[in-house]
């Protein structure tokens, strides 16, 4: 009887300090959401939002940030998936995966100023792009890659041998069941993959100041220069001289956490529809 009260007491512990420390997170996410939001509401406004940098406002440093993000997915989602099929449904030499994944946790680790350097001196001089948002979005796509590989890698996982079997035992070949079975089924894991890129992208600065650039035009290509919401933050706050200039810091910074909340709320919705399907 006293072993189940100690175990008892355990447990109870445990979930006490569970609680307290989930409850800590949600305290500081909350205090720097509402002490954004509190500081920038002052200045946030549609007009704000929508008006171009010479009249105060930060559309083109939006438009920037939503091309440098495409870009970015276009180029890593692709090698990402391929290659994260690769390491679970196709490869069995476990040497051969063991330095692949070496290679995919080394480019994890590299700072991102390396990034930035890397792709000035490929995608900037020696391809010719300059500075531009395709330049910096390539560089992000390469960055992005470990984060894309490793979670489609841990969802293809997940999901039953028995799928593939079945599949398998209606003549079809692999890759016909891997494209209409295993795919279909890891989309969830592939959408959590693209909010997790699409938040170190959005939060990037150094690969995009060396590579996109700062001018605060409204770009009409990939081609062109341009400055995304992290840097025209940066030059704000490192700009400003008075408390004017410190709520439009906190404005474009809203801007930016609430651009980061919607991208995550719609891919959510996307991934449970896409589960609602499937159980159909």
């Amino acid at each position: 009887m006293k072993t189940l009260r100690k175990r008892y007491a355990k447990d109870m512990l445990m979930m006490g300090i569970m609680a307290c420390s989930v409850a800590a997170v949600l305290a500081v996410l909350m205090f720097i959401l509402l002490y954004i939001l509190v500081n920038g509401m002052g200045t946030l406004s549609f007009r704000f939002i929508f008006s171009s940098a010479r009249d105060g406002g930060i559309f083109p440093m939006v438009v920037t940030t939503l091309y440098v993000v495409v870009t970015s997915l276009a180029a890593a989602l692709p090698i990402g998936i391929i290659t994260a099929v690769y390491l679970v449904e196709y490869s069995r030499n476990y040497n051969r995966v063991k330095y692949i994944r070496l290679a995919i946790e080394t480019l994890a680790g590299i700072p991102s100023i390396l990034y930035g350097l890397f792709g000035l001196l490929i995608f900037s001089r020696i391809i010719g792009f300059g500075q531009s948002i395709i330049a910096g979005g390539l560089t992000l796509g390469i960055m992005i890659l470990p984060v894309i590989i490793r979670t489609t890698e841990e969802s293809l996982k997940t999901i039953p041998q028995a799928f593939r079997e079945g599949s398998l035992a209606l003549g079809t070949t692999q890759w016909q069941t891997i494209y209409r079975v295993v795919l279909p089924s890891a989309i969830p894991g592939i959408i959590t993959a693209s909010i997790l890129a699409i938040g170190r992208v959005v939060g990037e600065a150094a690969p995009v100041l060396l590579t996109v650039g700062i001018a605060r035009n409204m770009p009409t290509s990939i081609f062109q220069s341009g400055r995304t919401l992290t840097i025209h933050l940066y030059y704000l706050t490192k700009e400003a001289v008075n408390p004017n200039d410190f709520e439009t810091a906190f404005a474009a910074a809203a801007v930016l956490v609430l651009f980061v909340i919607v991208v995550n709320a719609a891919t959510r919705f996307i991934t449970i529809g896409f589960k609602k399907r499937m159980e159909q």
